[in-house]
């Protein structure tokens, strides 16, 4: 934003709206007495307005957005408004339709963004704000807020489609999503050459016992039936010639209101019916799930339309389902978390309900939200309740994912010389993207510690990689992840080098672009002074007395075999000594965003606009301020968003990276350029395990320590592509048996 310019924030309230007027005005044409109050931090260059009792007119509007929002008063939690908002937009400069309806097309997408909206009004506000400075285009903003909570809807439903696709098996798939326990009826489309087969039942995953079941164009599409149970006895019969087509979709609808099932053909529920029984008291049940199958003479595709606005339910009611889901929603995503951080051990359902807060009433609801995501093979169910994440094949390379007892035997000539070390799940997905002719098992156990172990290649080399568990017990978790480099390290005993690789929080350097580090960007441990440490924990911080300064207490690691460090230095001379080729690691990088292309959280690089920088200046506030450009011949190679490699000392310890300025002085007096979260135990385990050549390779996440999670995919899979690159460079040895016995791992 040009710096003669600020933001000007102007409110109002007429005839039962509220607007607010987001501009951009330069500081000459401002009127100081109406200003209410200055934005400072992160929000310099905001002003607010008093209310104002009218807006100046302005030219009409040239684009416009309008939505619904439901509003949830803290006071009143299961009241909830319903408002009606309209952003209109201006802009400056001669910008072509296209351009200006990109923008802010571009602009709403990213206000009202899933990970980043805020829950309350106003932090929807701020928010909008602070994204109107990154938007030059945009010379004013004006959002209308009009109140629609007291009256009769008349807005058209809103439908959301859910698909089914069948297999030629006669095979029953459980749809959750259509939520039948709150219907009595249902409308959807088929196409199949023939059997279609669609079940109710009273218990998820029972299609036999209590279950209504309902077959269409069976005996090669000439008749349909209502059964009482899958191939139970038949109930009600139709002769319906072609009822299905393979081609095309057709529409049908079921009811089973009052313990009467009916079914009809067409779109209009009560239209063309052909089947009807009328169920007897002593074979009556509440629907609560449903299926769908065809049979082997072909496959099959179904839609359900699931409307949320149906007309002829109350507002409440409405409002009740809209809260409910996105409760689910929340515990969904809070369940996989608690199921990724916990990988490769399993957990309990008792512990993942407490942890995730479902209650009793909900238990059953939240199994039927397990299985179906155990349908979509990212997690798998041991043994009754016992529950642990799975690679699916939309997150990995094609390969083999064994749970097992016991490990197998391997031929010692596939053992491998090095371990990479992940502690979280999206570390790990990035390090097995890069590694080639991998096979992973994981050694699971439903009581106590659990280990997985990816083994491949990369290169000529063999390589393992594992992954620490966290299940939110630090104490715990430092003894288990000490007791899994012990049994990595004593399995494969050929392991001569060690890697972390993961995220971490960069340190950025305000003015030097050399010194800076940001968000994106690979930090690769190094030493930077005589005493060789490449890693610095501080276990304590004490104030210095009648002094403004600190004195921490430190252990610094440092590998006593210089094999990947030594390394690390060839391969920093060879890319620094030509700064006009591609970084050797990009194509690694490509390449593992192919393979991770099919994650529901992808591994793209974010938008580089959201790496702000913050400074703490000495009387506490916060100011926002530029990334440090480079300058000369550095400027010319320059390219903004490319992953840059840097290297120095890592640190770690709470106590220094959660707590600025301590963080950035302990970072000055160490030299440090990444805080990583907390895994001294890690390095204290493999040199007592006699292993003398280890290296940190962290991706940059945030301003801490790796802990927030917005950049950790791109920053995770980043770091593997450095790792990646840093094997290729090494001349393998011969130290594996060239005879292929086997040995027990």
């Amino acid at each position: 934003m040009p710096e003669e310019e600020e933001v000007v924030l102007t409110a109002m309230k007429k005839n039962g709206q509220s607007m607010m007027r987001m501009e951009r005005i330069k500081k000459k044409d401002i009127n100081p007495s109406s200003v209410h109050y200055i934005a400072g931090g992160p929000y310099k260059g905001i002003l607010v307005n008093k209310q104002a009792t009218d807006l100046d007119r302005v030219e009409p509007p040239e684009g416009r957005v309008e939505f619904m929002a439901y509003l949830i008063n803290s006071d009143t939690k299961d009241f909830a408004t319903k408002d009606q908002w309209t952003l209109k937009f201006w802009f400056r400069g001669k910008a072509d339709g296209v351009t200006k309806k990109k923008t802010f097309t571009s602009y709403f997408a990213e206000l009202v963004s899933p990970g980043n909206v805020p829950r309350k009004y106003v932090g929807f506000i701020k928010r909008a704000l602070v994204l109107l400075q990154h938007y030059d285009l945009v010379k004013r903003l004006e959002l209308e807020v009009e109140d629609k909570t007291d009256e009769e809807e008349d807005l058209p439903s809103i439908q959301s489609f859910v698909s089914v696709f069948t297999p030629d098996s006669y095979t029953y798939r459980f749809v959750p999503e259509v939520m039948v326990e709150t219907k009595t009826f249902l409308t959807f489309k088929i196409k199949a050459k023939c059997d279609a087969s669609l079940v109710l039942c009273a218990v998820y995953g029972d299609v036999q016992r209590k279950a209504y079941e309902i077959l269409l164009g069976t005996e090669n599409n000439t008749k349909s039936y209502i059964r009482d149970g899958s191939l139970g006895p038949v109930k009600s019969e139709a002769t319906t010639y072609n009822v299905l087509n393979e081609d095309e979709f057709r529409y049908f609808w079921i009811s089973w209101a009052d313990h009467h099932v009916e079914v009809g053909q067409g779109a209009k529920y009560g239209q063309t019916r052909f089947l009807s029984w009328q169920v007897p008291a002593n074979r009556s049940f509440k629907v609560n799930s449903m299926a769908v199958a065809t049979s082997r003479a072909g496959k099959g595709e179904w839609e359900f339309a699931e409307i949320i606005d149906e007309k002829d339910l109350k507002k409440e009611a409405k409002r009740n389902k809209i809260k409910n889901s996105l409760m689910w929603l929340a515990k969904k995503q809070k369940m996989m978390n608690i199921l990724e951080d916990a990988y490769p051990n399993s957990v309990n359902i008792n512990q993942l309900f407490k942890i995730c807060k479902v209650d009793q009433s909900e238990n059953i609801s939240a199994v039927v939200m397990l299985k179906n995501m155990e349908s979509k093979g990212v997690i798998k169910e041991l043994e009754k309740g016992v529950w642990i994440r799975m690679q699916n094949k939309e997150e990995m390379t094609d390969h083999n994912v064994l749970l097992v007892k016991e490990l197998p035997s391997i031929v010692s000539n596939e053992r491998p010389e090095f371990a990479i070390i992940t502690s979280m799940y999206n570390e790990k997905l990035a390090v097995d993207a890069v590694i080639e002719d991998k096979k992973t098992y994981v050694k699971y156990k439903t009581e106590g510690e659990s280990q997985v172990y990816t083994m491949g290649r990369i290169g000529d080399y063999k390589v393992v990689s594992t992954k620490l568990s966290r299940m939110g017990d630090a104490d715990g978790d430092m003894i288990a992840a000490e007791n899994t480099v012990t049994r990595l390290l004593g399995i494969f005993q050929t392991v001569n080098h060690v890697l972390l690789v993961g995220v971490g929080g960069a340190v950025p350097n305000y003015s030097d672009y050399k010194e800076h580090v940001r968000l994106g960007d690979v930090v690769v441990s190094a030493p930077v002074d005589e005493s060789e440490a490449t890693y610095v924990y501080c276990s304590k911080v004490e104030k210095i007395p009648g002094a403004k300064g600190f004195s921490y207490s430190t252990r610094i690691f440092s590998p006593s075999d210089k094999t990947l460090v030594d390394a690390v230095s060839k391969l920093r001379n060879k890319v620094e000594s030509n700064p006009h080729s591609p970084k050797p690691w990009d194509t690694h990088l490509d390449n593992g965003l192919e393979t991770l292309k099919g994650q529901d959280s992808n591994f793209h690089r974010p938008n580089i606009r959201r790496d702000m920088l913050y400074y703490t200046q000495s009387d506490a506030s916060v100011i926002r301020v530029d990334h440090p450009r480079p300058t000369g011949t550095e400027a010319k190679f320059y390219k903004e968003g490319q992953t840059q490699v840097k290297y120095g000392l890592v640190g770690c310890g709470q106590k220094v990276s959660r707590s600025d300025p301590l963080r950035s002085d302990f970072a000055r007096m160490n030299n440090v350029k990444a805080f990583h979260q907390e895994q001294d135990v890690v390095l204290e385990s493999v040199e007592g395990n006699r292993c003398e050549s280890f290296l940190i390779i962290l991706g940059m996440c945030d301003y801490a320590d790796g802990s927030k999670k917005e950049w950790s995919n791109y920053a995770s899979l980043a770091a593997a592509a450095y790792m990646k690159t840093l094997i290729l460079t090494l001349k393998p040895h011969n130290n594996n048996n060239n005879n292929s016995h086997e040995t027990a791992i």
